[in-house]
Order: C-alpha cells, then sequence, then structure tokens
C-alpha cells in the first residue's frame, strides 16, 4: 500500500489527495494471526499501518468517498465468503518501488479472491483497473530492500509447511495515511460460500 497523493487544489496550492483501498481482514485461528503478527513485527517495518489483511482494491484518488464506497457496498451485497488455505510462501514485488516482500498465497481460495477483485474493479471502478499488473491474492507478512533474505525467509516457511486456513466474510474500505488505516466502513459479504477445493 502507498501513501496519499500530493495534489493542487484550485488555488495552486499543494495538497493531500486521499487515496482509497478495500482490504479483507482474514477470520483465521489465533494461533496462526499470533505467529504471523510475531512474523511481522520481526520482518515488516509495517506491521502498525494495519493488521494482516488481503488487498482487494489498489489506491484510488479520483472518487468522492460517497461514490467509493456505494460501489463496495453494492458489490458485498452479492458476492459469497470466500474460504481459503494458504499453504505456501513467496517473494513479492512492485512496481513503485525496489521493495521484497513475503506473501502467503492461497492455493484453496485463490480463484474465488480473484474473482472478487475482479467484481469490485468492475463499473466505477473499471478505469482503475491497472492492467499491466498481475494480481496475486496474498496476505504480506514481511517486507524488506533484500531480496535474497525475503527468499531465504520463504523458503524458511515452506519447510515448516505452513498452512493458514480462513474465511473472507468482509470488504473493509479505508483511507492509508498517517501511518495507519482509517477503515471507513465494513460491508458483510453476502453469503456462505461451499469451500474451493484444490484438484
Amino acid at each position: 500500500m502507498s501513501t496519499c497523493l500530493m495534489g493542487l487544489d484550485p488555488r495552486g496550492h499543494v495538497v493531500q489527495q486521499e487515496a482509497f483501498y478495500t482490504v479483507a481482514f482474514p477470520d483465521i485461528a489465533a494461533d496462526d494471526m499470533r505467529w504471523m503478527q510475531l512474523f511481522r513485527e520481526q520482518h515488516d517495518p509495517q506491521h502498525k499501518v494495519v493488521a494482516p489483511h488481503f488487498t482487494l482494491v489498489f489506491g484510488i484518488h479520483d472518487l468522492s468517498e460517497g461514490e467509493y464506497l456505494d460501489h463496495v457496498a453494492g458489490v458485498a451485497r452479492s458476492a459469497p465468503q470466500v474460504h481459503f488455505t494458504c499453504r505456501y510462501a513467496m517473494v513479492g514485488a512492485d512496481d513503485a518501488d525496489d521493495i521484497a516482500y513475503v506473501f502467503l498465497v492461497p492455493d484453496e481460495g485463490n480463484a474465488a479472491i480473484s474473482r472478487l477483485h475482479d467484481r469490485l474493479y468492475g463499473g466505477t471502478f473499471k478505469r482503475f483497473l491497472t492492467l499491466a499488473i498481475p494480481y496475486i491474492p496474498h496476505i504480506t507478512i514481511a517486507s524488506m530492500k533484500d531480496f535474497v533474505h525475503a527468499k531465504a525467509l520463504c523458503d524458511a516457511l515452506n519447510e515448516r509447511k505452513i498452512c493458514v486456513e480462513g474465511r473472507i466474510s468482509a470488504l473493509i474500505p479505508g483511507v492509508l495515511g498517517n501511518g495507519h488505516f482509517d477503515i471507513r466502513g465494513t460491508y458483510a459479504l453476502a453469503c456462505e460460500d461451499s469451500p474451493e477445493r484444490a484438484p
């Protein structure tokens, strides 16, 4: 996640433009949340900004808050809850900086989370979708400048045969800034969905 963007007001003064995101905080076992938070405290300088989550919509700043929340609420009313299982850690990166990330990625639930992302990027949000960057459902648990160290952390996690099972039951829109994620609403997903099974 990046912070608020800079823009100009009608008089030409520099102002911060709020960037809206939508995340999903996973419903997972307390023991899994505990080790993930400890891991983040050790390896992620941003661990206090926001709790472990899947990011579903990335920074949008050209919509009013009302338009943004109305769209997220509309998707939530018709989208099913998602059951997932993460069994793999991989190195992640983005085009904004040279930071290496440790991602927990789902096998079960991967397609369902991707479909939820696609639904959110329809309608009002369609023009904000960046097709050049493939969407990978993930929970970020570490970030650093050293890609080799990030890969070593992934290898160690995979050697432990991690298995994090959980559910996504709500969409959480908010604004990122001033060192924290300011939640602007909680929209429950419409209904239960049967767990997605790996072949």
